[in-house]
């Protein structure tokens, strides 16, 4: 697996790119990723990240509350660590154009930086091999997140 350094616009964060993996145009504050090189269409990969000004209390991990407040509010959720990180992970059913599909979320971050990672799917590709193989890239992809 090679991979590519991806640089936010802005600069504030990376993590390195599964090769085939491009990004897409989606909105402002959120960097859109595809597997490119698949044949058929394997998920969406999103990154939103967000930068909490500085607080008076430097002591307060603004990421670690927001993470605990995910696993709270959301059935199913846990506590994982990725790299270094603390991470609420968790999934959703949801539903878009009469299309079933699979959420898959990550939460990580620390002190005033949160990703909101996700991960969707079409429902029947939940359990197939080649859905397995892309969580394996994108766990790997939020691993590698680095605050620049």
């Amino acid at each position: 697996m090679d991979n590519n350094i991806y640089i936010l616009r802005g600069g504030w964060f990376s993590f390195r790119l599964i090769d085939g993996w491009e990004e897409y145009d989606d909105d402002d504050s959120t960097h859109a990723f595809w597997h490119e090189t698949e044949t058929s269409w394997t998920g969406n990969f999103r990154i939103t990240a967000f930068q909490w000004p500085n607080t008076n209390a430097p002591h307060v991990d603004k990421a670690y509350e927001y993470i605990t407040t995910e696993i709270a509010e959301n059935a199913g959720a846990q506590r994982i660590i990725l790299g270094q990180n603390d991470c609420a992970y968790y999934k959703k059913e949801s539903q878009q154009d009469g299309v079933a599909n699979v959420v898959y979320y990550w939460i990580t971050g620390k002190q005033n930086d949160i990703f909101i990672c996700t991960f969707t799917i079409d429902k029947v590709q939940e359990s197939m091999l080649i859905n397995e193989r892309e969580l394996t890239s994108i766990q790997s992809m939020i691993t590698s997140i680095k605050i620049i």
